[in-house]
């Protein structure tokens, strides 16, 4: 499954600097079993100042899938937001995308997005996060026995395109196929008061077991 977090950097044109907040520390998040259900789970995180979780909103719900997002997301812990080089509390959205198993590397069609709830969506005054608006699964590598989590941190630019990433969490070929997998995303990009600005997007993308057993 795919998961982003989304914080705006940069100058925002009123004179003040802001960077908004990342994940610091992810882990697995496991595929529930025995559902084939497959879709994108969108969840805003609020942050305290020294980044830990103070509230998870569902934006985007899938059941079964958003309660073990929720539950996952709420024991990670994120970087806070900076306002003018200060800790400050933030927002981060966060897209989970649940990745089936594609037998023997065949692609699989883009993840439907379900209409995101805005009236579960958190207040976060003058950020806006960026919104995904196109996404695709990550393809299995042929003959992999691999599964478990992978985290990038993606930048979006203010166009709403990747302008690159890094691996925060996981190794060996999923982190190969799922760097790849990002590379098609787009999104309506992070606002700070109004203004387009680039942001930092975390997306974790959760792989099924091989079986096709879940």
């Amino acid at each position: 499954m795919i998961l982003l977090a989304s914080s705006t950097r940069g100058q925002t044109g009123v004179g003040e600097s802001y960077h908004g907040p990342g994940v610091g520390h992810a882990t697995d998040i496991i595929y529930p079993a025995n559902t084939q259900t497959m879709g994108i789970v969108t969840l805003d995180v609020s942050v305290d100042a020294t980044g830990a979780v103070q509230n998870v909103s569902n934006v985007r719900d899938v059941p079964p899938l958003t309660i073990v997002a929720q539950g996952a997301v709420r024991s990670w812990q994120f970087t806070p937001a900076l306002v003018n080089g200060q800790s400050a509390a933030g927002l981060v959205r966060v897209n989970v995308v649940f990745n089936p198993f594609n037998l023997s590397g065949v692609a699989l069609p883009s993840p439907s997005l379900q209409p995101a709830n805005s009236s579960g969506a958190a207040s976060n005054g003058d950020f806006q996060p960026a919104q995904v608006t196109a996404a695709s699964y990550a393809t299995y590598p042929p003959h992999t026995t691999s599964a478990g989590t992978v985290v990038l941190q993606v930048r979006v630019g203010n166009d709403g395109k990747v302008h690159g990433q890094i691996v925060a969490l996981g190794t060996g070929s999923l982190s190969g196929t799922a760097a790849r997998a990002v590379k098609s995303w787009h999104f309506t990009p992070a606002s700070y008061r109004g203004i387009a600005v680039a942001s930092d997007v975390v997306i974790a993308y959760v792989f099924a077991p091989p079986s096709g057993t879940m």
